[in-house]
């Protein structure tokens, strides 16, 4: 087995695993419970396993609701990520698997939910069918036991000739059919497709987790489900009501529940009547610990948000992308970190993530904005982007920012080598690492494990190039100055979008110094890098190193890019590199 599967895969899988083992694990636990215990034996003849099948599901229901918040903290990851060396390098990499976890944890929810919802349909009709022990033999002739009325779910009256009226006459049947269509519209609004072309669809409907929260926490609040109290399983046999035994007693009254026979002279009470009580709501329970966490953290990020945010300088770029530079008391960020930005003249609740493309040394921070969309285009609107006019500090939209937060970008200081690849758009979160890396290099007093950095960046037009080459012409050429061009090796792809005539001015200028199209000294490719030629020559160059590999863009690079850092990272070989996958998540 490849070492790389060990260093990339591995502690994801365990994670994971144990994650899934232990829903399992409760499944079964809650599924014998009411399929195998005396406790609800009367309740089983009533319902047969569809009891089991419905409250089965529960627990995991229960589980997932602690952890579904969890993911979505971005402020308690961020504290966990830049706790020093604590954690270490491998439990950092798996906190950037947060959104993956987050999504896992959903369709769990929704599997868990499915079976709970049809299971309780059967329920229902079986109920119905038999409310009384003369219905419940006539439906089921080789049923000869005998069963308490108590034992029947105290249903609504009028309810019981109509399976549709009692799903709504219930608090238990209103609050699973409102959480059941909150679940949905979260789940098929979180698609990707609907994601990046209907954010605000998204955004919205994820609000629905308040009322899916409410409507859980309330749903068991009408205890309509019967436990046998006197079991068994649950007292001393000398005051059990055993419904095996006493089921079967033909001279068992269940009204009055009690049958007693002579033995050796003495009258003995074979079966004290059966008492029952209404099991109590737990759900509630479950999510507090998690809903408190998240409740902090949306009092942090309001706090937070109030904070006077200072616009000292908007650029235009090329292809339609502003930056925005701004200052703010107390602010912070390491490099490759994001924030998200609120402009209330906009969208008073919409939240956008961006890449800080400003470096921590800099007196200010920055981001790139790509006008692409009605958010995008009304926020450069109202910054005077395109209009040609310089507009007063006052006269500029107030935005608020809540962050930053944590990427898995920012550890690229921790390897001794870097492989930074970014496709189109999302070579912004290399923007500040490369510019702080620069700074560290022309710091003196300034400590860098970081002893070479590959740069790829890979676009689908020429166009794409415009808005970020004069930040990189500006790095490269500062690196050039100071005499460490060699600790950047940069390589710019164009993989389609060039016209012949294009082409033909490129050849003309081969000879020259900077590239024809994006201004650099490194030279543009044309067409997709040739990845295992790259992997086998850094790792030959860099025996026995760690290779932190980052990448930002669409998810088929993505997993090309990880399947190559699995393959080339070879076990106990010490003339190889070891390649450490990260990718960035929003």
């Amino acid at each position: 087995m490849a070492s790389g599967w060990v260093i990339n895969e591995l502690p994801k899988w365990i994670i994971f695993g144990a994650w899934f083992l232990i829903n399992i694990a409760l499944f079964i636990f809650q599924f014998n419970l009411f399929q195998a215990t005396d406790r609800y034996f009367y309740m089983r003849i009533r319902t047969r396993e569809a009891l089991a099948f419905a409250r089965g599901p529960s627990l995991p229901i229960n589980f997932n609701i602690i952890l579904i918040l969890l993911p979505v903290c971005r402020n308690l990851i961020s504290f966990i990520r830049g706790t020093g060396t604590c954690p270490p390098r491998t439990i950092k990499r798996l906190l950037d698997k947060n959104l993956t976890f987050h999504k896992a944890i959903a369709w769990m929810l929704v599997a868990s939910s499915a079976m709970h919802v049809i299971a309780h349909y059967y329920n229902y009709e079986r109920l119905l069918a038999a409310p009384d022990l003369v219905s419940l033999q006539t439906r089921y002739p080789e049923e000869t036991r005998q069963v308490p009325n108590l034992a029947q779910p105290s249903l609504p009256s009028g309810a019981q000739a109509d399976p549709i009226t009692i799903c709504f006459a219930t608090a238990a049947g209103i609050t699973g059919h409102v959480i059941t269509v909150a679940l949905f519209l979260m789940i098929t609004s979180s698609f990707e497709f609907i994601r990046r072309s209907y954010f605000e669809v998204f955004w919205y409907t994820h609000q629905l987790f308040i009322v899916f929260l409410l409507g859980l926490a309330f749903h068991q609040f009408e205890r309509l489900l019967p436990v046998q109290s006197n079991s068994p399983d649950r007292v001393a046999d000398s005051v059990a009501h055993d419904p095996e035994l006493c089921g079967i007693l033909r001279d068992y009254n269940p009204i009055n529940g009690r049958v007693n026979q002579t033995i050796d002279g003495s009258t003995v009470q074979v079966c004290p009547e059966a008492t029952f009580s209404p099991a109590p709501p737990c759900a509630w329970k479950f999510m507090l610990g998690g809903l408190i966490i998240y409740v902090i953290e949306r009092i942090v990020r309001f706090v937070r948000s109030l904070r006077q945010v200072v616009i000292v300088k908007i650029v235009e770029h090329p292809s339609k992308t502003i930056e925005i530079q701004m200052k703010s008391k107390g602010f912070f960020a390491e490099a490759g970190q994001y924030v998200f930005i609120n402009v209330p003249s906009v969208a008073f609740f919409e939240w956008h993530p961006f890449t800080l493309t400003s470096a921590p040394e800099e007196d200010y921070f920055s981001v790139h904005i790509r006008i692409v969309g009605d958010w995008t285009e009304e926020v450069a609107r109202q910054l005077g982007a395109g209009q040609g006019e310089f507009q007063q500090t006052w006269e500029l939209p107030r935005i608020s920012i809540d962050g930053p937060f944590g990427t898995a970008s920012e550890d690229v200081f921790h390897h001794e080598v870097g492989l930074l690849v970014g496709a189109g758009i999302g070579v912004t979160p290399f923007a500040s690492i490369l510019k702080s890396i620069f700074y560290k290099l022309t710091n003196k007093n300034a400590q860098l494990k970081l002893k070479k950095v590959y740069f790829y960046w890979i676009c689908p037009e020429p166009s794409a190039f415009e808005w970020f080459a004069d930040l990189m012409i500006s790095v490269e050429k500062q690196m050039a100055e100071q005499g460490i061009s060699d600790f950047l090796d940069m390589h710019i792809y164009l993989t389609r979008g060039w016209r012949d005539n294009q082409a033909f001015a490129i050849m003309l200028r081969e000879g020259d110094e900077t590239d024809a199209i994006t201004g650099l000294r490194a030279k543009t490719h044309f067409g997709r890098p040739e990845w295992p030629k790259i992997f086998d020559s850094i790792s030959l160059a860099h025996a026995n190193k760690h290779v932190g590999v980052f990448f930002c863009g669409p998810p088929v690079l993505s997993h090309n890019l990880h399947a190559f850092c699995n393959e080339y990272t070879a076990q106990n070989d010490a003339t190889r590199a070891r390649f450490y996958y990260n990718k960035e998540n929003f």
